[in-house]
């Protein structure tokens, strides 16, 4: 699914379904800690943006790829949560490791992202993590992320006031700006925290790490 410009921009942080301050939820994610060149580019679209204001941007070590979430951390018991995690693992496992490239951003609804290519890798791997939920659950996770189907994204930084898209689009489209490429050979289940003001990000602790293709190396 194609990541376009919209016209007009919304608050990321309205009140959403389920989220309290302090609550965790797990989720897994591709997290980029280990990619200097996709922080790099980041850093290059952020600059542009200082002078537009009304947005929160996303320190490095928070960038992330929305996968799938599994629950909330006070709702999921250890047992199921280990179980969910041997079983996504060995699918994952299935998998090969792939290269994304990022090159432009989008201004999103609710934020500016860059869409990585190709995307059908990760669509292969989200659809293995919902079926691993479903093995082990007995029914498909209806994570709130999915709900106008899985668009595979690296926000960049979240709008926090209403308004036209127009200004950010045009300092993104002023950058000059070479594609990156990244290598991503392992998935993380995370623990996850929405925390407001006055950070306003989502952060998170490592709960678990799968690598993909672990079923065809020595």
């Amino acid at each position: 699914m194609t990541i376009r410009n919209v016209d007009e921009v919304r608050s990321h942080w309205w009140p959403r379904e389920g989220w309290r301050p302090g609550r965790l939820v797990y989720t897994w994610h591709l997290t980029f800690e280990h990619a200097p060149q996709l922080h790099q580019l980041a850093e290059r679209y952020l600059t542009a943006l200082v002078t537009v204001g009304s947005h929160n941007p996303i320190p490095e070590q928070w960038l992330h790829l929305t996968l799938q979430g599994v629950g909330w951390a006070d709702e999921v018991e250890n047992e199921l949560l280990d179980r969910v995690t041997d079983t996504v693992g060995a699918r994952l496992g299935k998998l090969a490791p792939v290269e994304l490239t990022f090159h432009r951003p989008a201004v999103m609804g609710e934020g500016v992202a860059l869409a990585p290519t190709p995307v059908e890798p990760l669509h292969e791997i989200w659809a293995e993590i919902r079926n691993g939920i479903a093995e082990v659950t007995g029914a498909a996770p209806t994570a709130a992320e999915q709900v106008r189907g899985f668009r595979p994204h690296v926000s960049l930084t979240y709008i926090n006031m209403p308004g036209p898209a127009q200004p950010y689009a045009e300092a993104l489209g002023g950058v000059a700006a070479e594609p990156v490429k990244v290598a991503v050979d392992r998935v993380a289940l995370i623990v996850q925290d929405r925390v407001l003001e006055p950070e306003w990000v989502y952060r998170w602790n490592t709960h678990a790490v799968v690598p993909l293709g672990a079923e065809n190396r020595p």
